[in-house]
């Protein structure tokens, strides 16, 4: 609807927008306005900056983007990669290169990290059993400990042994064994 043909103007050249009739009958006042006016109905309702960017990025794609590109001008992974890094990422790379390609290079070295390899196993293992041996005979004795406790209140008649404590009262002999085998 053109809203600058219902204006109108008065005797004096002011603009004013004519009475209308409502629904129930009554009638709306003559309404002045100034040159330019345009009804609050009419006005475009507010768009961010980045709202009228997006719409435009839709019409017009992906910004940068000319199609699909040839087998020729993609570029490798190793390609990427290099032009991604950093000075000092690159240097670290040609480092690490190195030393993959001299440890390569001989089987000397090979057999020499796995002699050692294996002695350090050897050392690992004479280091862990003495820690072990103790850790179960302290285990041992703690379970020892236990039973005598529990052969105390059966013999006070304070407890009547159930099943899993008479299973626990009958295993006092092989835990006894297992200690004397450690020791």
């Amino acid at each position: 609807m053109n809203f600058e043909a219902n204006l109108q103007r008065d005797a004096q050249g002011r603009l004013f927008i004519p009475p209308t009739q409502r629904p129930d009958g009554t009638w709306r006042p003559i309404k002045y306005v100034k040159e330019g006016y345009i009804p609050q109905d009419e006005v475009d309702s507010y768009r961010s900056k980045g709202k009228i960017f997006a719409e435009g990025v839709k019409a017009v794609g992906v910004p940068g983007y000319s199609g699909p590109v040839k087998q020729e001008e993609r570029l490798t992974n190793a390609d990427l990669n290099q032009t991604k890094m950093s000075k000092n990422q690159k240097k670290r790379q040609k480092k690490k290169e190195k030393r993959i390609n001299d440890a390569l290079q001989t089987d000397e070295d090979a057999e020499q990290l796995s002699s050692k390899v294996a002695d350090l196993k050897v050392n690992l293992e004479s280091e862990q059993k003495p820690v072990d041996v103790e850790k179960k005979k302290k285990n041992l004795l703690k379970k020892l400990r236990a039973i005598d406790d529990l052969q105390k209140k059966v013999d006070e008649g304070s407890v009547t042994p159930d099943k899993e404590q008479i299973e626990k009262l009958g295993r006092r002999k092989e835990i006894e064994d297992q200690l004397s085998a450690l020791t």
